[in-house]
């Protein structure tokens, strides 16, 4: 994550030709686009095993001052594409002053692959049961090591049909530390689950989640 950064956002395409040759052009319109005003950029196709992720997932982070000109050029891209939905957010590109433990960095091979979890917490859930989630949350770091950074982040703009709260994103070591060791740690379905599963009385997330995740590099 850059040192200059202070806005982060995050687009998930869904398009509605689904032609492999046509998606790679406009990949590499957004990644045109994004490098221009960003300090860190990613648009890459999403990986199979998405969910409400979209075929195209673009993730940039810059200053203040470069946001409104990457938010024009990406609209300004997918403006001329077959698109059939976006979920965009934006929030902030590192936590806010005091809340440090929302992101962490360990030391790991190179990442490989990079995820973003978009979700909303239903407007009555109390500020206490946030904070006992956003907790949980950050338990999964401490036990997925193929985690190589992390950031929970609360939601300043979403645009799209669903008004997200919050993005949870990680990059990993490989495909395997997604797939494998992050969905199936014991940490995962045994205490992050209950705030996702409407049949648990401690569910506060809901509508859909977008869980979206595409190679890096």
């Amino acid at each position: 994550m850059s040192d200059t950064a202070t806005r982060a956002m995050t687009w998930l395409i869904q398009l509605s030709d689904k032609d492999e040759n046509l998606r790679e052009q406009i990949i590499t319109q957004l990644t045109s686009a994004v490098s221009n005003a960003s300090t860190t950029a990613v648009a890459a196709p999403t990986l199979a095993g998405t969910i409400n992720g979209g075929d195209i997932l673009v993730h940039a982070r810059c200053t203040d001052e470069d946001a409104g000109m990457l938010r024009v050029s990406v609209d300004d891209v997918l403006a001329q594409a077959p698109v059939d939905s976006v979920d965009s957010v934006e929030y902030g590109a590192t936590p806010p002053v005091g809340a440090a433990h929302l992101s962490g960095t360990r030391q790991t091979p190179p990442p490989t692959i990079y995820r973003a979890l978009l979700l909303r917490v239903d407007d009555r859930a109390t500020p206490e049961q946030i904070a006992r989630f956003e907790r949980d949350l950050l338990l999964m770091p401490v036990h997925v090591t193929s985690i190589a950074t992390w950031q929970l982040s609360h939601v300043t703009d979403a645009g799209g049909p669903t008004e997200w709260t919050h993005v949870w994103e990680q990059t990993f070591t490989d495909l395997d530390g997604l797939r494998g060791q992050y969905m199936a740690h014991p940490i995962h379905w045994g205490v992050v689950d209950r705030w996702f599963d409407p049949e648990w009385p401690e569910n506060i997330v809901v509508d859909r989640v977008a869980h979206s995740f595409c190679a890096l590099g």
